[in-house]
Protein backbone atom coordinates (compact mmCIF):
# COMPACT_ATOMS: atom_id res chain seq x y z
CA UNK A 1 0.00 0.00 0.00
CA UNK A 2 1.26 3.01 -1.17
CA UNK A 3 0.41 6.23 0.86
CA UNK A 4 -0.14 9.54 -0.94
CA UNK A 5 0.47 13.00 0.03
CA UNK A 6 -1.56 15.69 -1.68
CA UNK A 7 -0.21 19.27 -1.57
CA UNK A 8 -2.29 22.07 -3.26
CA UNK A 9 -2.06 25.62 -4.21
CA UNK A 10 2.02 26.20 -3.54
CA UNK A 11 3.30 28.85 -1.37
CA UNK A 12 0.77 31.69 -1.42
CA UNK A 13 -1.52 29.59 1.15
CA UNK A 14 1.36 29.65 3.65
CA UNK A 15 2.34 33.07 3.26
CA UNK A 16 -1.17 34.30 5.27
CA UNK A 17 0.11 32.45 8.39
CA UNK A 18 4.33 33.12 8.42
CA UNK A 19 4.15 36.21 11.02
CA UNK A 20 2.66 38.52 12.79
CA UNK A 21 1.08 41.66 11.27
CA UNK A 22 2.60 45.79 11.97
CA UNK A 23 -0.90 46.00 13.96
CA UNK A 24 -0.44 42.89 16.23
CA UNK A 25 2.78 44.05 16.64
CA UNK A 26 1.74 47.28 17.65
CA UNK A 27 -1.54 46.25 19.91
CA UNK A 28 1.42 44.00 22.00
CA UNK A 29 3.81 47.06 22.40
CA UNK A 30 0.69 48.98 24.05
CA UNK A 31 -0.64 46.31 26.06
CA UNK A 32 3.37 46.01 27.14
CA UNK A 33 3.66 49.53 27.59
CA UNK A 34 0.40 50.01 29.60
CA UNK A 35 1.46 46.91 31.99
CA UNK A 36 5.07 48.08 32.46
CA UNK A 37 3.29 51.70 33.23
CA UNK A 38 0.82 50.14 35.58
CA UNK A 39 4.00 47.84 37.10
CA UNK A 40 6.40 51.07 37.62
CA UNK A 41 3.70 52.72 39.24
CA UNK A 42 3.07 50.01 41.88
CA UNK A 43 6.55 50.00 43.05
CA UNK A 44 7.34 53.35 42.98
CA UNK A 45 4.28 53.94 45.52
CA UNK A 46 5.35 50.96 47.45
CA UNK A 47 8.81 52.59 47.85
CA UNK A 48 6.88 55.89 48.47
CA UNK A 49 4.88 54.36 51.12
CA UNK A 50 7.72 52.82 52.83
CA UNK A 51 9.43 56.06 52.88
CA UNK A 52 6.87 57.78 54.60
CA UNK A 53 6.10 54.79 57.01
CA UNK A 54 9.74 55.23 58.15
CA UNK A 55 9.46 58.67 58.75
CA UNK A 56 6.16 58.41 60.92
CA UNK A 57 7.85 55.66 63.19
CA UNK A 58 10.74 58.14 63.90
CA UNK A 59 8.55 60.60 64.55
CA UNK A 60 6.49 58.71 66.78
CA UNK A 61 9.73 57.59 68.41
CA UNK A 62 10.93 61.18 69.01
CA UNK A 63 7.43 62.09 70.37
CA UNK A 64 7.68 58.87 73.49
CA UNK A 65 11.03 60.81 74.01
CA UNK A 66 10.11 63.87 74.53
CA UNK A 67 7.02 62.46 76.65
CA UNK A 68 9.97 60.85 78.50
CA UNK A 69 11.52 64.31 78.85
CA UNK A 70 8.97 65.48 80.61
CA UNK A 71 9.63 66.07 84.64
CA UNK A 72 13.62 65.78 84.25
CA UNK A 73 14.44 68.34 81.32
CA UNK A 74 11.15 69.99 80.81
CA UNK A 75 9.41 70.95 83.97
CA UNK A 76 6.16 70.12 84.95
CA UNK A 77 3.95 73.40 84.60
CA UNK A 78 1.63 74.94 82.31
CA UNK A 79 2.73 76.00 79.03
CA UNK A 80 4.47 75.43 75.78
CA UNK A 81 7.53 74.29 74.45
CA UNK A 82 8.89 73.98 71.12
CA UNK A 83 11.71 73.64 68.47
CA UNK A 84 13.39 71.41 65.59
CA UNK A 85 15.63 68.12 65.54
CA UNK A 86 18.50 68.57 63.23
CA UNK A 87 17.22 65.93 60.59
CA UNK A 88 14.14 68.81 59.86
CA UNK A 89 11.30 67.38 61.75
CA UNK A 90 9.88 69.99 64.12
CA UNK A 91 8.64 69.13 67.72
CA UNK A 92 6.03 70.90 70.54
CA UNK A 93 5.22 70.04 73.80
CA UNK A 94 2.27 71.44 75.22
CA UNK A 95 1.43 71.25 79.35
CA UNK A 96 -2.25 72.14 80.33
CA UNK A 97 -3.62 71.43 83.65
CA UNK A 98 -6.49 68.43 83.90
CA UNK A 99 -9.81 68.52 85.34
CA UNK A 100 -12.67 71.56 86.67
CA UNK A 101 -11.46 74.37 89.21
CA UNK A 102 -13.38 71.93 91.85
CA UNK A 103 -11.40 68.67 91.60
CA UNK A 104 -8.43 71.19 91.05
CA UNK A 105 -8.81 72.61 94.39
CA UNK A 106 -9.73 69.10 96.30
CA UNK A 107 -6.51 67.12 95.12
CA UNK A 108 -3.46 67.25 96.58
CA UNK A 109 -1.05 67.24 93.44
CA UNK A 110 -2.19 69.04 90.26
CA UNK A 111 -2.75 66.81 87.08
CA UNK A 112 -1.52 67.88 83.88
CA UNK A 113 -2.21 66.09 80.17
CA UNK A 114 0.91 66.57 78.28
CA UNK A 115 0.48 66.21 74.07
CA UNK A 116 3.83 65.95 72.26
CA UNK A 117 3.86 66.58 68.33
CA UNK A 118 6.09 65.91 65.97
CA UNK A 119 5.54 66.89 62.53
CA UNK A 120 7.37 67.08 58.99
CA UNK A 121 6.32 68.14 55.51
CA UNK A 122 5.75 70.95 53.44
CA UNK A 123 2.94 73.75 54.72
CA UNK A 124 0.58 72.11 51.67
CA UNK A 125 0.73 68.78 52.98
CA UNK A 126 2.10 68.25 56.96
CA UNK A 127 2.31 64.99 58.41
CA UNK A 128 2.05 64.54 62.52
CA UNK A 129 2.27 62.68 65.21
CA UNK A 130 1.07 63.23 68.31
CA UNK A 131 0.70 61.26 71.86
CA UNK A 132 -0.62 62.36 74.67
CA UNK A 133 -0.51 61.22 78.06
CA UNK A 134 -1.50 62.41 81.77
CA UNK A 135 1.17 63.45 84.29
CA UNK A 136 0.97 64.32 88.24
CA UNK A 137 3.03 67.49 89.02
CA UNK A 138 3.28 70.29 91.69
CA UNK A 139 0.28 71.74 92.87
CA UNK A 140 -0.64 75.23 91.21
CA UNK A 141 -0.75 77.96 93.47
CA UNK A 142 -3.11 79.61 90.77
CA UNK A 143 -6.84 78.50 90.29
Amino acid sequence: MHTRLRTSGGASQGRGEAGFTLVEIAVALAVLSVCLGVLLSTISNGVRRTAEAERAAEAGSLAQSLLAKVGSELPIREGEAAGQFADGLRWRVRMERYGDAADRQQWPVSAYRISAEVSWGHDIQDHLVVLTTLRLGPKATAP
